[in-house]
């Protein structure tokens, strides 16, 4: 075998043990750290897609401690979705960002990562929805069935919990 072929065939090798860019992993467990572990890999949940009416950065409804100003990440599970239920292994990542002093316009520092993530069996009474909320550094603050999300997100439990996108 020629040496370029060797090294091709190396090549594709190496690729498909490493599991490039998460390409055939399995999905995490409902755990907080490893969520964010999946989710944070490269290339990143900043690369996933977004629903059109999350394309722009938007004023939030959750305030201060969550971001004044939001910006919606979606998995492509969830955005090939069809229906007003999600699967099983949809993830949303919520990314907040602070508002600058005496203004009312967004300053680019994330304040926190709020994340929805479908995991078959867990709290069926809530979707199945498992919550986690980071710091802006992405360090875990609360997850599980967090009762702060769910109590505003209860409002669209006919929309799959989603809250600012029709999901039908």
């Amino acid at each position: 075998m020629s040496r370029g072929l060797t090294r091709i065939w190396g090549l594709a090798l190496l690729l498909l043990t490493a599991g490039v860019s998460g390409a055939g992993e399995e999905p995490p467990p409902a755990d907080a750290e490893a969520l964010w572990k999946y989710i944070s890999q490269p290339p990143g949940f900043q690369k996933w897609g977004t629903w059109s009416n999350f394309r722009e950065l938007r004023r939030s409804r959750c305030g201060t401690a969550y971001g004044f100003y939001m910006r919606v990440y979606v998995n492509d599970i969830a955005l090939k979705a069809r229906g007003n239920t999600l699967p099983v292994g949809s993830i949303l990542v919520r990314e907040g960002q602070n508002m600058g002093s005496n203004t009312y316009a967004p300053n680019g520092q994330i304040m926190a990562y709020t994340v929805m993530y479908k995991v078959k069996g867990f709290n069926p009474k809530g979707g199945n929805w498992f919550w986690a909320t980071y710091t802006g550094l992405g360090q875990a603050r609360d997850s599980g069935a967090l009762s702060e999300c769910i109590h505003c997100h209860q409002t669209s439990w006919n929309n799959d919990y989603v809250l600012g996108h029709d999901l039908k």
